[in-house]
């Protein structure tokens, strides 16, 4: 099952975000809920880069190729959490975290709900 945490500062901004686990639903480069859960995860990355300038903000850690969504973790700098809620990178973390839970929905009601899983911390 794929875990996707999303962390709160105390004041409800997105701090964060971590994705682990492998999807199970079908063989890699078939399992259409690894593919939608990687391309949000990418999304988000590319997206607080080009729209925000951020840089150094996130870790991969693709491994051996066993996992098809690679472990990682996007922090959002504690300069851009201090520019408050109206920022794009919160926008980004926001609609990024609608997509996740958009996906764990869909996985739940056709698929058995057994490949997804978002959490939320703070």
């Amino acid at each position: 099952m794929i875990t996707v945490l999303f962390r709160r500062s105390e004041d409800g901004l997105i701090e964060g975000m971590s994705i682990r686990g492998h999807a199970g639903y079908a063989d890699s480069g078939t399992d259409i809920v690894c593919a939608s859960a990687s391309t949000l995860l990418y999304t988000a990355i590319n997206s607080l880069e080009e729209h925000c300038g951020m840089i150094g903000f996130y870790r991969l850690d693709e491994g051996n190729g066993k996992m098809p969504v690679p472990a990682a973790e996007i922090r959002i700098p504690k300069d851009e959490l201090q520019k408050g809620p109206d920022r794009a990178s919160q926008w980004i973390m926001s609609t990024i975290r609608t997509g996740f839970l958009l996906l764990e929905q869909t996985d739940r009601d056709e698929y058995g709900g057994n490949h997804i899983k978002v959490k939320h911390q703070g």
